[in-house]
């Protein structure tokens, strides 16, 4: 009785906050759509304005601000993912499951990620590989063409510190931390390096028999 009492108010406390978070940003959100309604979303100024801001307000109560600025706004956010100090979404079309941790000074372009997500600080995901255009363009002096793709992360899966996506990764994956992936990583696959290698995860070695025993 007393755990179902402690889970109804954790609730209550969480879905508040939310609801100030979304009070405290409504002026932001409420800018945003309208640049939207005049501009027909073709600029992102506000946008870009007050992802910088609510990125630098700190404690919980930032934390509460981006989401509900972020569910407000954004295609699919949501209203329990967690948005940590100094991290930002470059992009309103991106969604974000339930129960996905965004770390402190990442940066998400254009992606899709599902939920559950652990993402480590100072992750980027930089939405594909020839978003500035291909080398060959530049090297032959051709018109760059920027090539935009959507980087999906799948349920369940941990993108480690200072990881930079530029491909999708599967569900149930880890990336280790500092990784480059270029590649699109399957499901339940753990890649490390630059470029990111799939490695083999070291499975726990059976206990040795105590000594003087069979």
């Amino acid at each position: 009785m007393e755990q179902k009492l402690l889970l109804i108010v954790k609730f209550i406390i969480k879905k508040s906050l939310f609801l100030m978070g979304i009070l405290l940003a409504s002026p932001m959100i409420l800018f945003t759509r309208l640049e939207e309604l005049i501009t027909k979303k073709r600029a992102g100024v506000i946008f870009g304005w007050s992802r910088e801001i609510i990125s630098l307000i700190p404690t919980i109560l930032g934390e509460f601000v981006r989401l509900g600025y972020y569910w407000g706004v954004c295609s699919k956010v949501s209203p329990d993912a967690t948005f940590l100090f100094g991290s930002m979404m470059a992009r309103q079309d991106t969604t974000v499951g339930a129960g996905t941790v965004i770390g402190a000074y990442s940066i998400i372009g254009h992606a899709e990620i599902g939920e559950q997500v652990l993402i480590g600080p100072r992750v980027s995901i930089i939405s594909g590989k020839y978003l500035h255009g291909r080398p060959d363009e530049r090297a032959e002096g051709k018109s760059i063409i920027r090539e935009r793709d959507v980087i999906s992360i799948g349920d369940n899966s941990w993108i480690g510190q200072d990881a930079i996506l530029m491909a999708s990764v599967g569900e149930n994956c880890t990336v280790g931390a500092g990784s480059v992936v270029y590649k699109e990583v399957p499901d339940n696959t753990t890649v490390l390096g630059n470029p990111a290698r799939k490695v083999n995860v070291d499975m726990p070695k059976k206990s040795e028999p105590p000594l003087g025993k069979d």
